[in-house]
């Protein structure tokens, strides 16, 4: 089984994402920062690629014609349904779909990825993935991608590392990079009421040169880079960044 089908479907893994959706100042700061890079108006048809819970889709929903959100986690996308339903949102559709089966073919104006949401499989598979984002915007259309900003992250970087999950689960983090092939092995340990559970993540992290030159071999025609959320110019104090890309 791969890392991400026990991960992002274990409560207990998956409750960071959880605690995110409490933390609204954030979500709209991000949410304003997406809007703003990819100049979406409310003509746009805007695809949310890993939404998640739907935490930004929700927020920008309005501010759009309409919004696809798709996330390979199920329960993720039962409860963005639920979200929607509540707060009367009808502009918003939220499927349950695995970014590797992203078959759309020039039908979004835009596209975003948030919080890290790629480079989970082989160096194959996530060019595959972004040439399949490239072929479901229309030409001319935009798609942001947030990541880490791995040189800003390997000038801190923490071999060993713990947080507490509130309320109570203690998370032990031991993570070693691999300058070879850009990857990063962490091995994530979960305690809560002596319970332990235990899991090893592979995960790519290119530099920020390698993002521009992987947009324009899956045929993005511009890829420029920018500070996340702020928008700001990238510099090696900026821990995370955005890549915007134009069909």
């Amino acid at each position: 089984m791969h890392w991400v089908e026990r991960f992002f479907d274990d409560p207990l893994f998956a409750r960071d994402f959880e605690m995110m959706k409490g933390e609204t100042e954030r979500t709209a700061r991000e949410a304003e920062f997406i809007v703003r890079e990819l100049a979406l108006t409310t003509s746009d048809h805007v695809l949310d690629l890993a939404c998640g819970m739907g935490r930004h889709a929700l927020v920008i929903a309005p501010r759009v014609h309409s919004i696809t959100g798709t996330d390979r986690t199920a329960s993720f996308i039962e409860d963005a349904k639920v979200e929607a339903k509540k707060a009367g949102i009808e502009n918003v559709q939220f499927l349950v779909n695995d970014m590797r089966d992203l078959a759309h073919e020039a039908e979004f104006d835009a596209a975003y990825n948030y919080f890290t949401a790629w480079g989970y499989y082989d160096d194959e598979t996530n060019f595959d993935v972004l040439k399949r984002i490239h072929r479901a915007l229309k030409p001319g259309g935009r798609f942001l991608l947030e990541f880490i900003h791995r040189d800003a992250e390997m000038r801190n970087f923490r071999s060993r590392n713990w947080r507490l999950n509130p309320p109570s689960t203690v998370v032990l983090q031991e993570e070693r990079f691999d300058f070879t092939t850009g990857r990063l092995h962490a091995n994530h340990i979960f305690i809560e009421s002596g319970n332990i559970r235990e899991i090893e993540i592979d995960h790519y992290l290119p530099s920020s040169d390698e993002f521009v030159r992987l947009f324009k071999q899956a045929g993005f025609k511009t890829a420029r880079l920018v500070s996340a959320p702020d928008g700001g110019e990238l510099t090696l104090n900026t821990r995370r960044l955005a890549v915007i890309g134009t069909a």
